[in-house]
């Protein structure tokens, strides 16, 4: 007997963590998706805006779900967590026939980042994949358009926007030390 209440105290703590969803259509449109993703959680940021946290390994699945009332793919931002070594993916996506903006966020290890490419559900995702690619080293599978794209091909393997890229030593590096200057003054450092 004790096992099972044991298990209805287990349920009713989970019950308890999740938020609450206002009766509005941006609360609506979190309740009708997360029915169909139970693995996902998600959140009413305010009027227009609402959020979604997804495990990586499921994001393709809720991506393929969500496009069936968000139309368009806006962008795929990242974000460098360092300290947690892992980036932070943001597919931002609009619903035309709703009028809201969704944010759906993902984390991956920094070391082998790999997500499954969305091309198939949004064509535009090229685009995003592969300035991600370049720019933090995360590879899209299925994305057959990955390698140089903005950088100069000397650059492409650098990644310059993750957070331990040394900006410094890389100048120094590519230009050599006519480029580490002061200004005439001698007090402002100027690169």
């Amino acid at each position: 007997m004790a096992v099972n209440d044991n298990k209805v105290e287990t349920v009713e703590k989970a019950e308890e963590k999740k938020p609450e969803l206002p009766n509005t259509k941006e609360g609506n449109l979190v309740r009708e998706l997360l029915e169909k993703a139970p693995y996902a959680e998600g959140s009413v940021r305010r009027e227009k805006r609402i959020e979604f946290r997804v495990p990586a390994e499921r994001i393709h699945e809720f991506l393929e779900l969500a496009s069936e009332t968000f139309e368009m793919l806006m962008q795929i931002s990242v974000v460098d967590w360092l300290k947690e070594n892992e980036f932070e993916l943001v597919y931002q996506l609009w619903s035309v026939s709703e009028s809201v903006h969704a944010f759906v966020k993902t984390r991956v290890p920094r070391e082998n980042a790999k997500l499954p490419t969305v091309m198939d559900i949004w064509p535009v995702a090229e685009t995003y994949e592969r300035e991600a690619h370049e720019f933090f080293g995360i590879v899209f599978e299925g994305n057959p358009r990955l390698g140089p794209f903005i950088l100069e091909p000397r650059e492409y393997e650098k990644h310059p926007l993750r957070k331990d890229f040394n900006t410094l030593s890389y100048v120094k590096t590519i230009y050599g030390e006519d480029f580490d200057r002061y200004d005439e003054s001698k007090t402002n450092y100027v690169i």
